[in-house]
């Protein structure tokens, strides 16, 4: 009878955990649902009931993380990844977003580890390029950072904020000609960053070029104007 009992027992647990993996992945499809509708109160609610029923997820916590980064809870977001990695060590996506959250943290050293490791496994996704130039350029490694931005173009030469990351490091490296070519090439694929056209007249201001100068600087006060 004792014998019955404890396979009786250990069916319904097993039933018990098929039901909270199904009941799991409903909340994250919700969840998921939610952030396409760019409800994330109720996408962050979906993934913390779906994590309790089943914690093994990697996708729900990566979710859960980015949500978390949106919200510039970047500490908090770390866990999450940290969690999704554990899971999956090989989650490129989430190592990523690890280390931009440590961008946001100022930790550019451990964010330039995890961008590494990102690149180890997918070598092709220009943004984990593109931040790590990000992270060497707050280390005014200017040179190394240059590398990264063009091979970030290289992958896909569409990416404004590349090419605007590109001429703040000519910029850095007194190549201001170069940098406001680089500044025309993001301007070209975004006109309405005020930043882009800032930087560039800041640029021109380096060459003695007023006239020029003034004129970029006026564009971005008439961006900033209509945020």
């Amino acid at each position: 009878m004792d014998r019955w009992d404890d396979r009786e027992k250990a069916w319904d647990d097993e039933e018990k955990a098929w039901d909270d993996q199904e009941k799991a992945l409903e909340l994250y499809n919700d969840g998921v649902d939610f952030c396409e509708q760019e409800k994330f109160v109720e996408a962050l609610a979906c993934f913390n009931a779906s994590i309790l029923l089943n914690p093994e997820e990697e996708d729900t916590w990566c979710f859960k993380g980015v949500i978390l980064f949106g919200q510039e809870k970047f500490q908090e977001s770390i866990t999450c990844f940290d969690e999704a990695i554990r899971i999956y060590p090989e989650f490129a996506f989430a190592l990523n977003h690890r280390g931009a959250a440590m961008l946001h943290l100022e930790q550019f050293e451990k964010a330039i580890h995890c961008f590494n490791e990102a690149i180890k496994i997918d070598s092709k996704d220009s943004f984990y390029w593109h931040n790590k130039g990000h992270a060497l350029l707050e280390l005014e490694i200017y040179e190394e950072a240059m590398r990264c931005f063009d091979e970030a173009i290289r992958l896909d030469p569409e990416q404004d904020y590349t090419w605007h990351k590109k001429g703040m490091t000519l910029y850095y490296l007194k190549e201001f000609n170069e940098a406001i070519k680089c500044y025309d090439q993001a301007i070209i694929i975004n006109s309405d960053s005020s930043d882009y056209w800032y930087n560039r007249g800041m640029t021109f201001e380096q060459l003695g070029k007023n006239k020029e100068a003034i004129s970029c600087f006026d564009m971005s006060i008439k961006l900033k104007e209509k945020k």
